[in-house]
């Protein structure tokens, strides 16, 4: 189901069920087939927030990258604490069944000065973690300074500079992408980075 408009996606997250936005031009053609993980990997980025958290899903076979979907999760600002914490591990669940993913990666390293924006941000991390726990989906996470040195080469880039380079490895149009999505696909990308061209040296410890 093809969700319009955001006033249409609030009222599926108001009945429990959380359809992503997904840029047409990246819709996968055999979403729901399993990945055999002795050919390909997919890999599932997360960009985790409270009422936004982008993601995205990217296949990786040998040193060849491809981008599968992205999105993002949205909860209204008016919505109450735990009804976001219970759409966003709801609608990871309903990607995880969507897609197959049989990698995850999340952001990592976050620091706060203000706690109590601390505690909302660790509640999402941990609601997706859990979701992703839940399916058995190994799960590592990167600091964000350590993403942007994988895809820029340089760990201050902005949000749109790392959008950029994201099109170029995955060779789509991110004009019109939430950069939530595009730091969603750039964390999938730093895994699959340390996969292919580390041979596997770097990759963070499972979490």
């Amino acid at each position: 189901m093809r969700i319009k408009n955001q006033a249409e996606l609030e009222r599926w997250l108001a009945q429990g069920k959380a359809t992503p936005i997904l840029p047409t031009e990246l819709r996968s053609t055999a979403k729901t087939k399993p990945v055999d993980p002795s050919l390909q990997r997919r890999i599932f980025g997360l960009d985790t927030a409270l009422r936004c958290t982008g993601w995205g899903m990217i296949d990786v076979r040998g040193n060849q990258l491809k981008a599968v979907d992205c999105g993002v999760i949205k909860n209204s600002p008016k919505a109450p604490f735990s009804d976001c914490l219970r759409c966003l591990s709801i609608s990871v669940r309903e990607l995880i069944e969507l897609y197959r993913p049989n990698i995850a990666v999340i952001e990592g390293g976050f620091y706060c000065r203000n706690v109590k924006t601390a505690m909302v941000l660790g509640s999402a991390r941990g609601a997706v973690i859990a979701a992703l726990a839940e399916a058995g989906i190994p799960i590592h996470e990167y600091a964000p300074r350590r993403v942007k040195q994988a895809v820029c080469g340089f760990g201050n880039a902005s949000k749109q500079q790392v959008a950029l380079l994201v099109a170029q490895f995955l060779a789509i149009q991110v004009d019109k992408m939430p950069l939530d999505s595009s730091d969603a696909l750039a964390l999938a990308l730093c895994h699959a980075q340390n996969l292919t061209v580390a041979q596997g040296h770097g990759i963070s410890p499972e979490i």
